[in-house]
């Protein structure tokens, strides 16, 4: 299978996250830092009361007042409000010292502002905006829960194995293909993969099993091998043996950049 770049996890810009709670000067103006109690971030807390929410999180980066930034501000605020049941948002001031280690996290320092990362419940980044955006574009972070694991294990550097069932549940690991399973137990490449499971029925995966080519008519289990930053690399059929996927995996990485696909830091997981 030709290896190509999967859209729908790439993301061409991905930068940090500090955040702030929504409390601020009007619908135009992102929010004045509020005292923090023995300096801590509120920032992170605003990002964890999401994820315990299992809500999505626009985090809004912003530096100074002016032009940009309010009107970035206003486009975010429009479109939180009709999104409320899914998302929240807060804003940062990336001079906060409260709110440095996020930004070192996230590795802002050098970062275009102003910045609006979508982050999932598991912590995956969704989507990335700097300069300006729709209220539509921000309502395109929303992706299905599959995606967002596969996501937050790329963001992770690791590579995916996606084990693609007719039904994903509680006894998702019985229908893991023995390949699969043995290239997860291998010392070489098991603490640097995720299995993933999804359901071949989920309505609501429909449009990534779309992305990635799925034969949904295909006999199942069947897998799906992703690597950094978002490539596939290969489909498997429940025959595949550990070695036929780990074949696939190394003749991608002996060339990891053909056709200028893979970024500059190659499809496997750093060494």
């Amino acid at each position: 299978m030709k290896r190509t770049m999967v859209g729908l996890l790439v993301l061409t810009a991905v930068y940090g996250v500090s955040a702030l709670a929504q409390e601020g000067r009007g619908p135009n103006s992102p929010p004045i830092r509020q005292s923090v109690t023995n300096g801590a971030s509120q920032g992170v807390a605003a990002i964890e009361r999401a994820a315990a929410a299992r809500k999505f999180i626009f985090v809004f980066f912003w530096k100074e007042k002016n032009q940009p930034t309010d009107q970035a501000w206003r486009v975010l605020q429009s479109a939180a409000a009709k999104m409320t049941d899914w998302a929240a948002v807060a804003a940062v001031q990336v001079t906060d010292p409260a709110e440095q280690e996020l930004v070192v996290r996230y590795d802002l320092t050098r970062t275009p502002l102003p910045l609006v990362l979508a982050i999932a419940p598991c912590g995956a980044i969704t989507k990335a905006f700097t300069g300006k955006f729709t209220e539509e574009q921000l309502g395109a972070a929303y992706v299905s829960p599959c995606t967002q694991q596969c996501l937050k294990a790329l963001q992770d550097n690791k590579l995916v194995l996606l084990c693609v069932a007719d039904q994903a549940g509680p006894n998702a690991a019985e229908v893991v293909p023995p390949g699969v399973r043995d290239f997860k137990a291998d010392a070489t490449y098991g603490q640097a993969t995720e299995i993933v499971f999804i359901s071949a029925r989920d309505e609501g995966e429909a449009t990534f099993l779309k992305e990635l080519q799925v034969d949904l008519q295909a006999p199942k289990p069947c897998s799906v091998l992703l690597a950094p930053p978002g490539t596939v690399i290969g489909q498997f059929d429940g025959r595949a043996s550990k070695e036929q996927i780990v074949a696939k995996l190394v003749a991608a990485q002996n060339n990891p950049c053909a056709g200028g696909k893979c970024g500059p830091n190659g499809c496997g997981p750093k060494k």
